[in-house]
């Protein structure tokens, strides 16, 4: 048999056992803010500060938005902090889906514009890299969609990335509790940044945003969280 005539050969026997490599397809990612939480005063933010009523009420109203989209969702993946958890959990449990922890969705803060070197968090760069290294890449074989429950800062420095702006800039940007940013990463490469806080699903006397928000009355935010 000759050489090139053998390697078709072992070519073949490879895809039989193993499959051709899967053709990349759309992978659309649908960031969710976790709801409106408790702060407790020099509590460990990782582990307390836990969805509140209004933040379990945002969290059920997320859950049935998304469960009535015309979209299968493939997984449902939190943060490891508290309110990320319960709000993923929520919704998870809506879609029928378990919901797994990934550490690199936890809140931190990166450098940001405006911000003093003494809130910005050693690491938070490298840890939302790893994130946006595991999330933000086409799909293999089919097209997915998948939910990221995580939180505020998170969701705005993906949405720098994706627009190819600095992503300093995620300071400039508020966001609401249990709003959806959706980004898609298509088969050629190419990302789209479909929605950025979508939050219709919530009504206004039960909306809650980061900092002064919108500016229009906020009856159920005593504070910002």
């Amino acid at each position: 048999m000759r050489f090139p005539a053998l390697i078709a050969c072992l070519l073949l026997v490879s895809t039989a056992l193993f499959g051709a490599s899967a053709e990349p397809a759309a992978r659309t990612l649908y960031l969710v803010r976790h709801g409106f939480y408790e702060a407790v005063k020099n509590g460990d933010e990782k582990t307390v500060m836990g969805l509140n009523a209004t933040g379990r009420a945002q969290a059920e109203l997320l859950a049935v938005h998304l469960a009535a989209l015309p979209v299968r969702f493939a997984a449902v993946t939190s943060s490891e902090f508290t309110r990320a958890r319960e709000t993923g959990d929520i919704v998870a449990a809506k879609l029928g889906l378990p919901c797994a922890r990934d550490g690199a969705l936890n809140e931190c803060t990166p450098p940001g514009a405006g911000l003093a070197a003494e809130k910005i968090d050693a690491g938070a760069e490298a840890q939302l890299e790893r994130a946006w290294q595991r999330y933000a890449r086409p799909a293999e074989g089919a097209a997915r969609s998948e939910i990221l429950a995580c939180h505020g800062n998170v969701i705005r420095w993906f949405v720098c990335r994706a627009l190819g702006a600095d992503t300093h800039g995620w300071t400039r940007m508020e966001i609401a509790n249990c709003s959806i940013t959706i980004i898609q990463f298509r088969a050629d490469g190419s990302v789209k940044l479909q929605a950025f806080n979508d939050v219709a699903h919530i009504p206004l006397a039960q909306q809650t945003w980061s900092g002064r928000g919108p500016g229009w009355p906020l009856p159920a935010q005593a504070k910002s969280h």
